[in-house]
């Protein structure tokens, strides 16, 4: 699914369904699946683990909804995460949980924990607000009526929208929406109102 990074991928994910899993509880929305990389949204009902076997991963997260565990801690709602190895077999949730996932993208030594709800906002380009989290990983905030100049995706863009409507001459991503761009795709991006994205780039 979505395999082709040469391709443009967009998914709105409100309008997919929750598949369930082997494991109780445990159900997901998979957005592109290329060999053991996955992209996903993931999530956790109270008290239920994610896998009864162990699976180890390198994972990056952003907790959507709820509290997210492991054998590193527990995470609230707006945290970020990058892990060099998780083991699934330690993955629980104490409440509802609702997580962006991404797994075994990348493989370096340094773990991440940010709480992007307690992190300040730094300036960008034009009246754009960022807050970087991790090497080419970021969230940036659009303020209202925003343009953005035209530009190029140099090793691809991958965008989740978080709040708000992302916009180009392409269409409209309200909030859940997932758009992954290939390698030099480009576009003219804006807002009409107030917009929270999570956004990659160059990874691809």
């Amino acid at each position: 699914m979505n395999s082709d990074y040469d391709k443009k991928a967009l998914i709105n994910t409100d309008d997919e369904s929750w598949v369930k899993t082997d494991f109780e509880g445990i159900s997901k929305k998979i957005l592109a699946l290329k060999d053991n990389e996955e992209t996903s949204l993931l999530k956790l009902e109270k008290n239920s683990i994610l896998n009864h076997t162990s699976q180890i991963n390198s994972v990056e997260i952003l907790v959507l909804e709820g509290t997210y565990s492991n054998e590193f801690g527990d995470f609230p709602e707006g945290t970020y995460l990058r892990f060099e190895k998780e083991d699934e077999v330690l993955v629980k949730a104490k409440d509802n949980c609702v997580i962006f996932r991404k797994t075994n993208h990348f493989s370096n030594s340094q773990n991440i924990n940010i709480n992007t709800k307690t992190t300040s906002w730094l300036p960008g380009q034009g009246n754009l607000e960022v807050m970087p989290l991790a090497e080419q990983t970021a969230l940036v905030k659009w303020p209202k009526n925003e343009r953005f100049l035209p530009h190029k995706h140099w090793g691809g863009e991958e965008i989740f929208v978080l709040d708000g409507i992302f916009m180009d001459e392409y269409g409209e991503y309200p909030k859940n929406t997932w758009i992954r761009s290939p390698h030099l795709s480009e576009h003219y991006p804006f807002v009409n109102e107030e917009t929270i994205i999570f956004v990659k780039t160059g990874h691809i």
